[in-house]
């Protein structure tokens, strides 16, 4: 049987961007510290482009040659500095366009003529970004607009007079801004909060392109007029989401990857007229993008037997072929959707698999795994750490609670304010349900989560405490009123819009925060946390590991130093994935 550890080194490859002449693909590789590598399209050799001790979180490419600019951090404190490098240089050489650590600097994109880039950064105050503008070439920059908490670049247009900026106050209250950079002037677009997400200036100069739920309950690709405010739909999935699209230079070959309770199509096609769903394996697949001609489009795709990789589909090809290997030779498990029934008569979907092994005398154990955001969703994508459980010889169900996304804004927005501990019954039907399955072990059942998935944990073992036999915390919410009070203040307000306002919701905090019911926890708990992580700041962590102490309760903590909010370091992932088999193999 391979050791956790082993499926912590499985890497995967992502962000796919073709250079100038198509011939190569420029990617970003790893398993966890990923880095930039270049892999030529006729003979599928990879060659690495950075080398970096910290992992780069973003490629693009400059529209007129080949450059490349990506972000890194340091140790995952989201204060990301952009760098600029030339692949085709035999060694490249980044260049640092920004050199302050103390600052986030959210790269919003090139400029048409490829001299400038655009960025929002917080260097003016930490909890406000400012859009700015930067000369390659000179590095000098000016502030365009003073924004106000969480402002990002949608892009420039076709003719670099403008910027399309987004400020986001919170899930389903965006609004979208037009800066005229030759007058300095930002006029708002008359438009109503909404979601949008991959908006971009279209081939017309004059309108915008993007996915947004405005008069809708589902993400469609629709064309905003900025100047009116009219949004026009262009294409939809009915009763699903469309999550990310692609549009070739020429504006004639569109796709579309729809969200099918979890699997994706892929829709390629004439922008007039029907699309066909390309064959893909079932699974994910995510960052379509046209090579520059529009003869080919490439994406990564990836299941749950199957980490990562990118794929090209040629405009006369049958099918997609595959351009990257996983280089995996394990025996992996696929997943089931299934669903239970909650307390208020409402199906909730989830994500099951067996252990590949005979079932042991009396069920297999299994763990409750539970995603983040809340705004996320458990997918039949690649799961490193859930295959190193199935291996173990630990069923594994991956619900989607209320609040999830991927079944439209009012599911998503089911949990919000008072009604946040409505997903955490359902989490408890989803347990109930699992130990009424004759393939398990009533009686050793976990639950395991990160981020707000970690908050989940906590409170599903203060309100439900009979159910779970052990439990793990990756970097949970402990406490509501004290995360607002310490995570990155650039995020403050935005996260009050989802959880409530400590002054105003107070009673709610105290009802709510696990930390309030530490007394009726029962479980065996491990708990990881990063040092420098931003969002969740580590006294979430050590508040409730304190009170578990005191009160003589079993618990077990562990404490990366060089770690943000997750672990992508290698000696990390496979300390983290070492840790939690130990946990369950001495608890379930």
């Amino acid at each position: 049987m391979p050791a956790p550890e082993d499926f912590a080194r499985i890497r995967g490859d992502s962000a796919p961007a073709f250079s100038r002449d198509g011939t190569t693909l420029y990617h970003l590789r790893g398993a966890g510290l990923t880095q930039i590598w270049a892999t030529e399209l006729n003979t599928l050799a990879a060659r690495q482009l950075t080398f970096h001790d910290e992992k780069v979180a973003f490629l693009r490419r400059s529209p007129i040659d080949d450059r490349l600019i990506y972000g890194i951090d340091r140790g995952g404190d989201e204060r990301q500095q952009l760098l600029l490098i030339d692949p085709t240089q035999t060694r490249p050489r980044p260049t640092a366009l920004t050199d302050d650590p103390s600052v986030m600097h959210d790269f919003g994109g090139w400029s048409p003529d490829g001299a400038r880039i655009a960025f929002a950064a917080n260097s003016r105050d930490q909890a406000h970004l400012d859009v700015f503008v930067q000369d390659i070439a000179s590095g000098e920059r000016h502030c365009v607009h003073e924004g106000r908490h969480i402002v990002f670049v949608a892009g420039w247009s076709a003719d670099g007079n403008r910027l399309a900026v987004i400020a986001d106050r919170g899930y389903a209250d965006m609004s979208i801004k037009i800066i005229d950079l030759a007058t300095g002037l930002t006029r708002p677009v008359p438009l109503g909060p909404a979601n949008w997400q991959s908006l971009r200036w279209s081939g017309d100069g004059r309108t915008l392109l993007g996915l947004t739920d405005h008069d809708s309950d589902h993400l469609r690709l629709c064309r905003l007029d900025p100047d009116s405010g009219a949004v026009t739909m262009v294409c939809e999935a009915p009763g699903r989401d469309i999550e990310s699209w692609a549009i070739s230079s020429d504006m004639k070959r569109l796709a579309t990857i729809e969200n099918d309770r979890g699997w994706t199509s892929l829709r390629v096609g004439p922008t007039e007229g029907e699309r066909t769903i390309a064959e893909t394996a079932a699974g994910v697949a995510a960052e379509p993008t046209f090579s520059p001609d529009g003869s080919r489009l490439a994406f990564a795709a990836s299941s749950p037997t199957e980490p990562s990789r990118l794929w090209v589909l040629g405009a006369s090809e049958p099918r997609p072929r595959p351009v990257t290997e996983a280089g995996l030779e394990l025996d992996l498990v696929g997943f089931e959707l299934v669903t239970w029934q909650s307390f208020d008569g409402r199906h909730i979907p989830g994500w099951l698999a067996m252990p590949r092994a005979p079932a042991p005398p009396g069920g297999y154990p299994a763990i409750v795994w539970v995603h983040g955001g809340p705004v996320s969703q458990a997918r039949p994508n690649f799961r490193p750490d859930m295959q190193m459980l199935l291996a173990q010889g630990l069923a594994v169900l991956m619900p989607n609670v209320r609040g999830s996304s991927g079944y439209g804004r009012a599911w998503c927005e089911s949990d919000d304010l008072e009604k946040r501990l409505d997903s955490v019954a359902d989490l408890a039907a989803g347990g109930r349900w699992l130990a009424a399955h004759p393939a398990i072990n009533r009686q050793r059942i976990g639950i395991m989560g990160q981020s707000y998935g970690g908050f989940m944990v906590l409170s599903a073992i203060t309100e439900y405490p009979e159910l779970w036999k052990a439990a793990v915390d990756y970097y949970g919410i402990a406490d509501f009123t004290t995360l607002l009070a310490a995570t990155g203040p650039w995020r403050r307000s935005h996260r009050a819009a989802e959880y409530g306002d400590p002054e105003r919701d107070a009673a709610l905090f105290a009802r709510i925060s696990p930390i309030r019911q530490v007394d009726r926890v029962t479980a065996p708990l491990l708990v990881l946390h990063g040092t420098r992580d931003p969002r969740v700041p580590i006294g979430e962590s050590e508040q409730f590991v304190t009170a578990l102490r005191e009160r003589q309760k079993p618990v077990e903590y562990q404490v990366f130093d060089y770690a943000g909010h997750g672990f992508v370091r290698p000696e990390d992932r496979q300390r983290a994935y070492a840790a939690v088999a130990d946990f369950f193999g001495k608890h379930l």
